[in-house]
């Protein structure tokens, strides 16, 4: 029997799962092939637990009922304190998001194959270190164990990388239904390494709501009415964002659509609408986003006729008004490249990983400042992530009951010039006397997050503890 490997995106608005085997993919979402939407209604009254793509379009409803608690975009929700009771139980974030994983692994279980067990897990590039470890566990709850995570933008790059390795500078463009993510990637040497990132919280989901106020407009000009889109029902307001998020879709190819709803306000609507008119609601939204993009080069040090591939992913990459205009925009219509399975491209690189396992390496230098002002380093750039501790031993260089610490990054390569950042800086307690010897001890943990701790030798137990969780870090393509 084939193993199964599976990866796995864990979405702001949707998530989903892809199996690979061989050279095949097999995806794992909702019922009508489309991602899952990262959204669980409570039931408060039962305990019991609801998600998919009828709990999405439906999210309004279920929440002015007042009989449930929606939770959207769950990932976000991890590493807080947020709780949500109901007459069974109290559920943390961690419950919650382990619903979704539990929803990806029996849609695995439903196609014939066994559930998922392990996979590899994509997240955004800055997604916090509390957040990592919360997710682990929460993927823990629904007994999948995370093989490791990748970057979303590495794991797209990934997806591709075999019509993509004679590159050297990518840009990856992920505009999603939650966020809109860009990355500067650079691939040296077998290696991908994160140069820059940029973004934005305007995506797929503030396009259909600006799509179905819009509409509302319109419909409420047709009967001679005057009823403000925050009057309507609940159910109505769903029914229509439901409807325009189809026909945004249709929109990509299409030159008009309708919408067309059985009651909203208590009247059908039946309502022809323009891709112009659509584009010129979206113009705006577009235009930053191609902005977020030129600020990502810039920030990554490079001329934009450096960036040799364009690679737009996600689900709202696929709005035509964006291809148009980067097709036409003089700094990127030489790079631009589009995907067939735009909204599934990430869970596909993260499957590949977890088939053939590469290795992480660190993509920074990190070190820590002596009193004479050098930088000791402690992880050279390059240097495989560290996962067992290492250790040195340093001594105080006057009479003090305090040694003071400062940790700083350094940027490498054409990026040098890139001034050092200080990322920790404490002070342990110490008996105080010159020489007085401080042991150091350090690692990179499963969750890429670097950990220190440190004590004076002559005062055992006495250990400050820090962590830092925003490491530039860089993937080796297994060669299979």
């Amino acid at each position: 029997m084939n193993s199964a490997f599976f990866g796995i995106d864990f979405g702001t608005t949707n998530c989903s799962s892809v199996r690979v085997i061989g050279g095949d993919f097999q995806k794992y979402g909702d019922d009508a092939g489309f991602p899952l939407p990262s959204t669980v209604a409570l039931d408060i009254a039962t305990g019991q637990a609801f998600c998919g793509r009828s709990v999405w379009d439906n999210r309004e409803e279920y929440r002015q009922s007042g009989n449930y608690h929606v939770i959207e975009s769950v990932k976000w929700h991890l590493g807080t304190d947020e709780r949500w009771a109901t007459e069974a139980k109290i559920w943390t974030p961690e419950e919650v998001a382990a619903q979704l994983f539990k929803q990806l692994s029996e849609r695995a279980l439903h196609r014939g194959i066994d559930p998922i067990s392990k996979a590899v897990i994509a997240i955004p590039v800055d997604y916090p270190a509390a957040l990592r470890r919360s997710l682990r566990r929460a993927a823990g709850i629904a007994d999948i164990e995370v093989i490791t995570f990748i970057t979303e933008s590495t794991a797209a790059l990934v997806r591709h990388f075999a019509k993509l390795q004679h590159c050297r500078y990518v840009a990856i463009f992920d505009w999603g239904g939650g966020t809109l993510d860009i990355s500067i990637l650079e691939i040296r040497d077998g290696r991908i390494i994160e140069l820059a990132t940029e973004g934005m919280p305007i995506a797929g989901n503030v396009i259909d709501d600006d799509f179905a106020q819009a509409v509302h407009v319109r419909v409420m000009e047709q009967r001679h009415q005057s009823i403000p889109f925050s009057a309507m029902s609940s159910v109505d307001r769903d029914n229509l964002r439901t409807k325009c998020e189809f026909a945004k879709r249709c929109l990509s190819s299409q030159s008009a659509t309708r919408i067309l709803l059985t009651s909203y306000g208590g009247q059908p609507v039946n309502i022809e609408v323009e891709k112009a008119w659509f584009e010129s609601l979206i113009s705006a939204h577009v235009e930053l986003a191609i902005e977020e993009l030129s600020k990502a080069v810039i920030a990554a040090g490079l001329s934009f006729d450096s960036i040799n591939r364009l690679l737009v992913i996600g689900g709202s990459s696929q709005l035509s008004l964006l291809r148009e205009k980067l097709q036409n925009d003089r700094r990127f219509s030489g790079a631009f490249l589009e995907s067939s399975e735009a909204e599934w491209d990430v869970a596909a690189g993260a499957a590949i990983v977890a088939q053939t396992p590469g290795e992480y390496r660190v993509a920074e230098s990190i070190g820590i400042l002596l009193s004479d002002g050098t930088l000791h380093d402690l992880v050279h750039e390059g240097e495989t992530v560290l996962p067992s501790e290492r250790s040195i031993s340093l001594s105080l260089v006057e009479d003090s009951k305090q040694a003071n610490f400062i940790i700083e990054k350094r940027a490498n390569g054409f990026r040098q010039r890139v001034p050092p950042e200080r990322i920790l800086e404490f002070g342990v307690e110490t008996v105080g006397f010159d020489l007085e010897s401080i042991d150091l001890a350090y690692r990179i943990d499963p969750d890429f997050i670097f950990q220190l701790r440190a004590k004076s030798r002559a005062l055992r137990g006495r250990e400050a503890v820090r962590e830092y969780g925003k490491l530039r870090l860089s993937y080796e393509i297994a060669q299979c």
